[in-house]
């Protein structure tokens, strides 16, 4: 095959000009870019469904309580739930219907949220719930809100567990699975449940 000059060729030989190399290289260069970029995006796509699924909540129009109390009658096996606070009813009763199911429940919670009133922490303990009340450092609170279930999804956000939190608050919950994120919340929860226990 020759290339011309670029002034074509006679009618009837089978060569070609440059102009018609170089559109032939173009359209190659274009399709291999197209495979690349879609390539790319389905490698990305994958990665995210392979590594994480996420929803977020916000309260009040998400109904944040009664998805928490999904996942809680959703669980088998474990929970471990660090919570500044546990003063909503409901909430307590689908823990202890858990650990009735036999799921192995422990809970971290807040020290000065403990002994109040409307706490359910005693409530808890009294149902067979192992609970470790402890406080941060200084004068500082336990204010950690999060709970892995079953090993494999986290929960996470700004709401507590009380019915202020559902009724009257702006809140928000994330509830994620995957493999890093959950680990790096159960090395935390650990990490907490080493610590020294304020009260019983």
């Amino acid at each position: 095959m020759c290339l011309a000059s670029g002034r074509g060729v006679e009618p009837g030989s089978r060569g070609l000009t440059l102009g018609d190399g170089y559109e032939k290289l173009n359209r190659r260069s274009a399709k291999v870019k197209k495979k690349v970029v879609l390539l790319t995006l389905l490698a990305m796509l994958v990665g995210r469904t392979a590594w994480a699924e996420v929803t977020v909540l916000f309260s009040p129009k998400d109904k944040i309580k009664e998805n928490i109390l999904t996942e809680l009658e959703s669980l088998t096996s474990t929970l471990d739930l660090a919570i500044h606070e546990i003063s909503s009813s409901d909430m307590a009763q689908a823990l202890s219907k858990a650990k009735g199911r036999g799921v192995n429940v422990r809970i971290i919670t807040d020290s000065k949220q403990a002994k109040m009133k409307s706490s359910r922490i005693t409530y808890l303990i009294n149902k067979g719930i192992t609970v470790k009340v402890i406080k941060g450092k200084e004068q500082g609170g336990m204010n950690h809100r999060f709970a892995i279930l079953d090993g494999r999804k986290v929960m996470t956000g700004s709401f507590d567990w009380s019915e202020t939190s559902e009724k009257w608050n702006y809140e928000n919950l994330l509830i994620a699975s995957g493999h890093d994120v959950v680990a790096s919340y159960q090395r935390e929860f650990e990490r907490l449940w080493r610590e020294k226990r304020v009260i019983e």
